[in-house]
């Protein structure tokens, strides 16, 4: 008969179940082991053959195929698995499909508890002809502390743990799988191996388990007067024994508690392992020797848009490369740097647009080079190169543009009495009309029209008061080709018309000549 862990498939859509289900009894010490997970029928025959698990835990309604059609498949291409069925659902022809279908058991979800559980897996290895299962404590603590870190467990019973931990002091050592491995298992096995010797060959006490799939920790237990070289004799041991780069681990400060060993991964371990990005030559680092400023300011988003919106692009860049240097000195995490400054510069470049810069390449461009980066100084330094760039082109397009704004405010004021029109004027000048449009909206809130028309008026009321002339000739004079059409945006612009506002003017000349005259 074989001796061996009873192998568990749980195929159940939803993620919240999978995970309470996972963290609903200790595995390994009961003798089972959870080989993988599925979220529909579909997706768990396709790993029955690569896993051979001896159960399946299936829900029952599920998308693609679901439980009782699964059910079904199971029985008739895998008789020696053996299939327990979970519902939300107390349906009769539910229970009777699936139990004709050679299920074990129907539980159901609301009423699920860890020894329901359990007495039934029980049940089905009773069915497994030549099955003997057997129980682990290396996994069984390892579960525990999982559990506890995870928040499972308000606690951990020290008492079980005296004969495992003898020593006085725990640290923490671990890395992040996914950052530094992703689907590479070798490199994880090569890391699990170097990282078991080394505490082998120094007596050090450890269990090994992985939080979330994604983060290898050991638990180490030692003598108090192992710690002041702890560090250093590791640190060493992984660089000479480790080949592959990019490897980088953590260690947690000592501690004497093991219910510290939760808050120890929650401060000490969790915001330290995206740190290699500062360090480029450290392979261990002791997170009690460095502190991350958590007191950084959110970037400043209004201002940012705003002076991108006036058109300081200038002040806007040198925004971003401001509060990238005070992120970099409060230790950033990389990803939220990078993704940060990816943001920034999207929407300056979108907002640059309008002057023929190739916005779309020039995205990519800067991207891909900044997802390329591994560490701080070559962050920093195509950073730089990146500011350089976009400054040059602002300055060499963006202000040299705003001295051609003021020539063509000048040629209007010289020649508002001819037939003007923004896209011939812009034509004149080989400038965008659209930007050319935005400015007089913006700069002088008001358009074109009424910015043109503002000056004609000013013009009017001139001539008007010298008197000199007829109303319909000062019209032909400041450009306006229709009698009545200046009539009507002179009186919109002074509210009164061209007659009666030289009227009021010829009255209030009479009256301030006779006031200049009692005075002397």
């Amino acid at each position: 008969m074989n001796k061996n862990y009873c192998k568990v498939l749980i195929v159940e859509d939803e993620f919240i179940m999978r995970q309470g289900m996972k963290h609903m009894i200790e595995w390994e010490k009961e003798g089972f082991t959870i080989v993988g997970e599925a979220t529909n029928g579909q997706e768990a025959l396709e790993l029955i053959e690569v896993l051979k698990p001896n159960i399946i835990i299936s829900d029952i309604v599920m998308p693609i195929l679901n439980g009782v059609d699964f059910s079904k498949i199971i029985q008739r291409k895998y008789p020696e698995v053996q299939i327990i069925i979970l519902s939300s659902y107390d349906n009769f022809e539910y229970v009777k499909d699936t139990l004709l279908s050679g299920a074990v058991d129907y539980i159901l979800k609301p009423t699920l508890s860890p020894s329901q559980l359990l007495a039934t897996l029980n049940k089905a290895v009773d069915r497994i002809p030549g099955l003997e299962i057997f129980k682990d404590e290396d996994d069984y603590y390892s579960n525990i502390i999982e559990r506890y870190i995870l928040g499972f467990d308000d606690s951990i019973d020290s008492n079980s743990f005296f004969s495992v931990f003898p020593n006085t002091c725990f640290r923490l050592f671990g890395t992040s799988i996914k950052q530094a491995y992703g689907k590479n298992r070798e490199i994880l096995k090569e890391v699990k191996r170097v990282s078991k010797e080394f505490f082998i060959n120094n007596n050090f006490i450890f269990v090994k388990f992985i939080i979330n799939e994604d983060n290898l920790l050991y638990l180490i237990n030692y003598k108090i007067s192992e710690d002041k070289n702890i560090v250093s004799k590791l640190e060493k041991y992984m660089e000479n024994n480790i080949v592959q780069e990019n490897i980088f681990f953590v260690i947690t400060p000592q501690f004497n508690n093991i219910n510290k060993v939760r808050e120890m991964y929650n401060e000490k371990v969790i915001p330290y392992l995206s740190q290699k990005f500062y360090y480029k030559n450290k392979i261990v680092l002791d997170t009690d020797t460095v502190v991350l400023e958590s007191k950084l300011e959110k970037f400043d988003f209004h201002k940012y848009n705003s002076l991108i919106k006036r058109k300081d692009f200038t002040s806007a860049i040198n925004l971003i490369k401001t509060y990238i240097d005070t992120a970099i000195e409060c230790n950033m995490d990389e990803y939220k740097l990078k993704n940060l400054v990816k943001n920034l510069l999207y929407n300056l470049i979108v907002s640059l647009e309008t002057y023929d810069i190739e916005a779309e390449e020039l995205r990519q461009n800067y991207f891909k080079k900044i997802d390329k980066i591994q560490y701080l100084q070559e962050f920093k330094t195509e950073i730089n190169n990146i500011i350089l760039e976009l400054k040059e082109f602002v300055n060499k397009n963006i202000n040299l543009e705003e001295d051609r704004i003021s020539e063509i405010l000048e040629y209007i004021e010289e020649h508002y009495d001819k037939a003007l029109e923004l896209s011939d004027i812009s034509k004149a000048f080989n400038f965008n009309y659209y930007y050319l449009s935005y400015y007089f909206n913006n700069h002088c809130k008001e358009g074109f029209s009424e910015y043109l028309n503002r000056i004609r008026i000013e013009k009017a009321c001139e001539l008007l008061k010298e008197n000199k002339r007829y109303v319909s000739e000062i019209s032909s004079m400041i450009g306006y080709s229709d009698h009545s059409y200046f009539c009507r945006v002179f009186k919109k612009i002074t509210g009164y018309t061209p007659s009666s506002y030289r009227r009021l003017m010829c009255v209030q000349g009479v009256v301030d000549g006779e006031k200049e005259a009692e005075v002397k």
